[in-house]
């Protein structure tokens, strides 16, 4: 199996996993969150075993439901992990990914100043 493959079927399975942990954590049932999602109660339970894939839309009623941002199930991949096997389109993702996972405020207005600044440079 491709790594690309790998990751992907491993960072679906992390995100399964939270959805579950969380809906639990709300002490809510698959059937309350599937009356909010509008979809059956073997559906969410197919959702969090991967089973099924979640689409963007469905992942953010299930968001809705469980009262969260959807970044929340995907916090737990390492920058190492993201750069493995990701393409053009993800690169936004890991940025944000690894902008979120700086604590110092300091540090963070820096990366928003580089950022800012190459851009600028890159429009001249």
């Amino acid at each position: 199996m491709k790594l690309a493959k790998r990751l992907k079927d491993k960072r679906q399975s992390i995100a399964c996993e939270q959805i579950r942990a969380r809906r639990k954590e709300l002490g809510m049932t698959q059937s309350e969150v599937a009356k909010v999602v509008v979809c059956s109660t073997q559906q969410i339970q197919k959702y969090e075993t991967g089973a099924s894939q979640i689409s963007l839309s469905v992942l953010l009623k299930i968001c809705q439901a469980l009262h969260t941002h959807p970044a929340r199930f995907f916090t737990s991949f390492t920058f190492a992990e993201a750069q493995e096997g990701d393409s053009d389109e993800d690169l936004e993702a890991r940025l944000l990914t690894a902008f979120r996972s700086v604590d110092n405020d300091k540090v963070r207005e820096r990366i928003v100043n580089l950022v800012e600044a190459l851009i600028s440079t890159a429009k001249v």
